[in-house]
């Protein structure tokens, strides 16, 4: 592939974001109404648990999982926030502001799971990402266990099930 493909490449992505144009929208997230916040985080936290599902299956693409993992626990949190609190999502401006006001609102009691990830997010994430550590494959399962387990929590607790599409996986 040469520059002008490159070229090429940038100005088909931008001409289809120019236009909002974008195509038909993810199957599994064809439910959601563009206006309501909660639901995008759900469905996000939901197709990022799916994929995992699918590389955990065939694959050892471990660094997508973890990634995969740490961003699903993320919208998970998010996705309790702006449901079951008067937050929405322009809120956080950082991953840490997500997981301060987790922590914060003792969502998980008083286990500090919350702080918990947040630590070993902030000094792992980066260093599996920019290839300083490779994650390997008991990590990775680990860390997507903990993240559907993470995910149902809040789906549980907001009584979210219809609209999860972990509860009900095409």
């Amino acid at each position: 592939m040469g520059l002008n493909e490159v070229l090429d490449a940038v100005e088909r992505a931008e001409q289809l974001l120019d236009d909002g144009e974008t195509g038909p929208p993810q199957d599994s997230l064809s439910w959601q109404r563009a206006d309501d916040d909660a639901d995008i985080q759900l469905g996000k936290a939901c197709a990022m648990l799916g994929t995992c599902r699918q590389l955990r299956h065939g694959t050892n693409n471990y660094v997508s999982i973890v990634e995969l993992s740490f961003n699903a626990i993320e919208r998970s949190f998010q996705f309790y926030l702006v449901e079951m609190t008067a937050a929405v999502s322009a809120d956080y401006l950082s991953h840490e502001d997500v997981f301060a006001d987790i922590a914060a609102r003792n969502v998980f009691a008083d286990a500090n799971i919350a702080s918990r990830i947040d630590a070993f997010r902030s000094e792992h994430r980066s260093r599996f990402y920019y290839d300083i550590d490779r994650p390997g494959r008991d990590v990775a399962m680990v860390l997507h266990e903990l993240a559907a387990e993470i995910h149902q929590y809040p789906v549980e607790f907001a009584d979210a099930h219809s609209r999860c599409s972990c509860d009900h996986p095409e």
